[in-house]
């Protein structure tokens, strides 16, 4: 059975969960709680007036169908960490960003299927709070971004991207957040700019005409993805570069370029941050030696991983571990 619900009655059903307690009175800026349509968290952070951060890390019971009607909207930034679904033809796909700006969403339905899998990071910010931070001496936007900040009345700007492997880390050290109380709260709205500064950026070359995957056919686009696929299934031992654009049927050098656009990096770049991203998560979960994990990741010389990895974390691994 589906449920169908207004956006208000969803939060208000949101909102009666048992919250989960954290027994740092510091904390209460952050809440979790528990999902009320399936199995996981939906977590809360206010950091100040007009920033706030949600997590969200549940799977659906059930099927919901959320009808949004029109409505005054912040600033939003969100990153999809992960989306695993029986549909396959979606529009925000694990590793995207989606980018609003502020003044009137349109009305909309939001369909969660039942099974689904979500772990997501969304940023609000409110656009004086956004204002403040990049309006110039003069009190004004720069023009490259006057159409992010549009008045209730009009409808909003929105644009999805790809996340860039620093995205991701930025992401990543949101969701694992290390500190408690006033420290929280000035790592997290540190971590939150740096994230609007890459999507931001991303957004000035997009209008300057200097990031223009457009340029790409769609079937190319759907190439350079699957390159992406084979890098993850084999962080070991990836293929060359040469034999890369051979699987996926594209020449060498379209591959490369078209790969840098999408992702913000080169193929051995993201090869190296995956690698990386993976030695740490096992890192953190401290079932294998350091040793197990260079070889898992592909490095068979310790050393050399140890290495990669303090000049991509600042720290060893042995003391991650610990």
């Amino acid at each position: 059975m589906t449920l169908i619900l207004s956006q208000a009655d969803y939060l208000k059903l949101l909102y009666q969960a048992d919250i989960i307690q954290n027994n740092d009175i510091s904390d209460s800026f952050d809440i979790t709680r528990k999902y009320q349509f399936g199995e996981g968290v939906w977590r809360q952070i206010q950091l100040r007036d007009g920033i706030s951060l949600d997590i969200d890390n549940y799977q659906q019971h059930k099927s919901v169908v959320l009808k949004c009607d029109e409505r005054k909207h912040p600033l939003e930034f969100r990153f999809l960490v992960l989306l695993e679904s029986e549909f396959k033809d979606l529009e925000f796909k694990t590793g995207e960003y989606f980018l609003s700006g502020s003044g009137m969403a349109s009305k909309c339905d939001v369909f969660e299927a039942k099974s689904q899998r979500i772990v997501e990071v969304a940023v609000h910010i409110h656009p004086n709070a956004f204002c403040y931070f990049t309006e110039n001496t003069f009190g004004k936007l720069p023009r490259e971004l006057e159409h992010l900040i549009r008045r209730w009345d009009q409808p909003t700007y929105e644009r999805y991207g790809t996340q860039t492997p620093a995205m991701q880390i930025a992401v990543q050290q949101i969701i694992q957040c290390p500190y408690q109380g006033f420290t929280k709260q000035i790592y997290l709205e540190g971590k939150i700019w740096e994230l609007v500064a890459m999507v931001v950026d991303q957004e000035v070359q997009l209008n300057q005409g200097c990031f223009q995957i457009n340029s790409f056919k769609p079937s190319d686009i759907d190439c350079i993805y699957d390159v992406r696929e084979i890098l993850l299934k084999h962080l070991d031992n990836p293929p060359s570069l040469i034999e890369l654009a051979r699987q996926v049927g594209l020449n060498d050098c379209t591959m490369k370029q078209g790969f840098k656009q999408i992702f913000g990096t080169t193929v051995f770049g993201y090869l190296h941050h995956r690698r990386m991203e993976l030695a740490y998560k096992l890192l953190i979960e401290g079932n294998m030696k350091v040793t197990e994990v260079a070889q898992t990741v592909g490095y068979a010389s310790l050393p050399s991983f140890s290495n990669a990895f303090r000049k991509k974390f600042g720290v060893t691994p042995k003391s991650c571990q610990k």
